[in-house]
């Protein structure tokens, strides 16, 4: 271990930048929202490390022109913090109504829950798209380009 402050601080700029690279890729919002907004508080205090980052993408054979596009094209996370009460309410709508959609014991309780969700849609609350956005996490494991088995 090394007390020169120069070596030191590459050091640290190394791991910084190698745990953003890692949250880039994540499939967990949060995770991959709070490293861009680091590298982001960095850059903006001169302190930028995107090289460093760009290098770890690369060698973990990430391109990083697919991670830029994905960060751009990312939409917010539908759980997470500063999430109003009627949006959490039609989270949970959501959830419910995909799940009955994909685990109804009857056809009986599929059709109460696909007009439920027209009814809703109806009233101008059209969680369909959400719905089926969900039954697809549940039933392949995330949207993804892979095959999921």
């Amino acid at each position: 271990m090394t007390t020169d402050p120069s070596t030191q601080l590459e050091v640290i700029r190394g791991a910084v930048a190698r745990h953003i690279a890692h949250a880039l890729v994540s499939n967990v919002h949060s995770r991959a929202r709070a490293a861009r907004d680091l590298a982001h508080e960095l850059d903006n205090n001169w302190a930028n490390i995107d090289d460093l980052v760009e290098q770890h993408l690369i060698s973990d054979g990430y391109s990083t022109a697919e991670v830029r596009r994905e960060s751009a094209n990312e939409t917010p996370d539908p759980w997470g913090p500063g999430v109003t009460r009627d949006q959490a309410m039609a989270n949970v709508v959501t959830l419910h109504l995909a799940e009955a959609l994909l685990d109804g014991k009857s056809e009986e309780v599929r059709t109460w829950a696909r007009g439920l969700a027209h009814e809703l849609k109806r009233e101008r609350i059209d969680l369909i798209d959400d719905i089926g956005r969900h039954m697809q996490r549940m039933a392949l494991g995330g949207p993804t380009n892979e095959i999921p088995f």
